[in-house]
């Protein structure tokens, strides 16, 4: 069976941040804060160090990819899209919607830095092509998933199609069974852009703003899916969902301590009910990655790319 929690992640350095005006029209959670180009890098950047900082502290391997500067890179700080890795060590690449996110992809860079890691890569999916057919799908981003029991949850939506979707499931022998494909929506009727904005995926335990979903027969799909999986459901509200409560990670420590990771908008924003629940689970790390979210529209699990590829063998 596979593992749910990786001690491993990658991390982009967000060398170039900044407000990307060509995923604000599906990125309802975009702000465009007062700020000269580098007054926001400062800040954004004191916050990534800090961010990797914590992580390490707490017993979390963190690798640092820098970006080229020189490239309109606004986004690469949110890694996770373009690119999973798996335990039988395969890579995939995802397609993305906007020309500037496709920049972010290199399989080149991945691949030398999984080998100086000590990591093995032997088998590359690259689904990037789609691209040219209008067809996305965007890491997860657009897939919550259930490693342990190949299980897969996703929300429609330009950055999500269907039939990339069916795709990686095909590829992925998911079954039908364990296919949750889903429609949810902001308070304004406007599609959620990604389904990590609304629900997260730990060991044991599940967290899903189910007021997104409209339609009453998707949602009892949903919630009585995560059931089955033996997960323990956290419903989060509307304003949960803005504060991004469904946008946490929870990952393992080098001695095998269980951690959540989120935002400290995020964990402000649970009440002490849902905080004891999740803390049945995991020591809560709460990170001030404040501009980032705000500008960016994506929060702590976006910043953190899982790395499951097995250890080179020496």
């Amino acid at each position: 069976m596979a593992e749910q929690l990786t001690n491993s992640i990658l991390m982009v350095s967000p060398d170039s941040f900044a407000y990307n005006r060509q995923t604000v029209e599906s990125n309802t959670f975009q702000k465009e804060l007062n700020y000269d180009t580098e007054t926001l890098r400062i800040k954004v950047m004191g916050e990534f160090k800090a961010m990797v900082s914590t992580l390490n502290s707490n017993g979390i391997d963190v690798y640092v990819l820098g970006n080229d500067t020189e490239e309109d890179l606004p986004d690469a700080v949110f890694p996770n899209n373009w690119f999973a890795t798996y335990e039988d060590a395969t890579v995939i690449l995802f397609p993305m919607l906007t020309p500037n996110r496709r920049k972010e992809r290199d399989k080149n860079i991945i691949e030398n830095t999984f080998e100086l890691a000590g990591f093995e890569a032997k088998k590359l999916i690259d689904l990037s092509p789609y691209e040219n057919e209008n067809l996305f799908l965007e890491g997860t981003g657009s897939l919550v998933l259930d490693r342990k029991n190949n299980a897969v949850f996703a929300v429609e939506s330009e950055r999500t199609t269907k039939q990339m979707f069916d795709n990686y499931c095909n590829q992925m022998k998911i079954s039908p069974a364990s296919r949750i494909f889903f429609h949810a929506v902001d308070e304004s009727g406007s599609p959620i852009y990604h389904t990590n904005v609304i629900m997260s995926i730990g060991e044991g335990f599940a967290v899903v703003c189910d007021e997104c979903i409209a339609d009453k027969n998707e949602k009892t799909e949903v919630l009585y899916k995560l059931k089955q999986l033996s997960l323990d459901v956290i419903t989060i509200n509307y304003a949960q969902l803005k504060a991004f409560c469904g946008n946490l990670l929870n990952v393992k420590s080098n001695a095998g301590q269980s951690l959540i990771v989120m935002s400290e908008n995020a964990k402000n924003a649970f009440n002490s009910e849902q905080i004891s629940k999740l803390s049945n689970y995991g020591k809560i790390i709460a990170v001030n990655i404040d501009t980032i979210e705000k500008t960016g529209g994506g929060s702590a699990r976006c910043m953190m790319a899982e790395i499951f590829l097995p250890r080179q063998l020496v």
